[in-house]
């Protein structure tokens, strides 16, 4: 009997929300917004508040980042909670009934860490997901393929220009700089 109501409970969890991001092997970053992305079935509750909880400092933290989100969009992006992101080791995002039901989990991520960001980040990443470039806490964000970092948006107001020969010029330069940053890193 005790082994089919062991069953029974880890089938009824098979079908219920799972926390696919962030994972083991792909955590946070303490720069801007992250994503948490869940899959879910037709019996899942229609909403649920995202938990950011560490377990392994002293005392355990907990901190609400979203509440009362829709669980049919499969992913949702949080802002960084009051004070921002603390780097380290050992979070876990919990998916939960509400604020008033933090220790109702409905799915909890496996263990992950939050990475300091770096005053320098690679200049380029898959032009489907855009261009991240910092140069000494300059973010510039550019979209889709769209590789001209002056033509994209920015926290500074570069001038814009849509001239590929200053593409090559602008790129060196930012190479240049962020080669500079990493030395006095």
């Amino acid at each position: 009997m005790r082994s089919a109501v062991a069953l029974l409970a880890f089938a009824a969890s098979a079908f219920a929300y799972q926390v696919s991001q962030p994972s083991n092997s792909s955590g946070w970053s303490t720069a801007g917004s992250n994503v948490v992305a869940w899959d879910m079935v037709s019996t899942d509750a229609a909403n649920f508040t995202v938990l950011l909880v560490n377990q392994e400092v002293n005392p355990p933290t907990s901190q609400v980042l979203a509440a009362l989100v829709d669980g049919s969009l499969g992913k949702t992006t949080v802002n960084p909670p009051s004070g921002g992101w603390k780097a380290g080791t050992g979070f876990q995002v919990n998916l939960v009934k509400d604020t008033n039901s933090l220790t109702s989990i409905y799915a909890q991520s496996g263990v992950f860490t939050i990475a300091a960001a770096s005053t320098t980040q690679s200049l380029a990443s898959t032009a489907s997901s855009g261009t991240v470039l910092t140069v000494s806490g300059t973010t510039t964000k550019s979209s889709g393929s769209d590789l001209n970092p002056s033509a994209s948006q920015t926290s500074t107001s570069p001038t814009k220009s849509n001239g590929a020969s200053k593409t090559g010029a602008q790129a060196g330069l930012f190479a240049g700089l962020a080669l500079l940053g990493a030395m006095l890193a």
